[in-house]
């Protein structure tokens, strides 16, 4: 008789439990719902960066490991997986950039685009080397992307919005210039 009440006992909690599940990387790389073992509370997966796209963590049961916090991304299991791939948008490409020492300044590299990825919702963005860019400057995400704000005031980085649009130096810095001083200058003219 306590043999029947403790199988009654295991059944009812197996019962009022729900199975957590999490997408699982298969050794092939394609992606499966797998029943997570334990009392797993979260499932893991690669986190995605605008323009570079996902890390090389996998998808798994589990939260991320105190190696992985940068690539990793975590969230609350349940019966139905929480770690589905992000909604992407169509790739685009974007040309990428070398300083020539030779000439002192950036020049695409002939044969080389960037492949650039993004979420959804994301626009197409490349950005190429400012006209005050010296050899010093770093292209962000080999020419995929946006500028860093700083970068950008300074003349040392430009952005356009189509896909290799990033084909010669931003002269964005000398533009701004110019809409400065120029109601200067007609202001000043007018006074004379």
């Amino acid at each position: 008789m306590k043999a029947v009440a403790i199988l009654f006992l295991v059944a009812a909690y197996r019962c009022g439990t729900a199975e957590m599940k999490c997408k699982s990387t298969k050794t092939d790389g394609t992606l499966e719902d797998k029943v997570c073992s334990g009392d797993t509370a979260k499932c893991s997966m690669p986190k995605f960066t605008e323009y570079t796209g996902y890390s090389d963590v996998k998808y798994a049961c589990g939260p991320c490991t105190s190696e992985t916090t940068d690539t990793c991304e975590d969230c609350a299991s349940s019966a139905t997986p929480c770690n589905t791939p992000k909604e992407t948008a169509d790739d685009f490409k974007c040309k990428d950039w070398e300083w020539k020492e030779a000439d002192k300044k950036f020049v695409t590299k002939t044969t080389a685009s960037t492949t650039c990825k993004r979420l959804k919702d994301t626009k197409i963005k490349c950005n190429m080397p400012g006209s005050k860019a010296d050899q010093t400057y770093k292209i962000p995400n080999n020419g995929c992307g946006v500028c860093d704000a700083t970068a950008k005031k300074d003349g040392k980085c430009g952005e356009c919005d189509t896909a290799e649009c990033n084909t010669k130096v931003s002269s964005a810095g000398s533009a701004a210039l110019t809409a400065l001083l120029l109601p200067l200058l007609t202001a000043f003219y007018s006074l004379l």
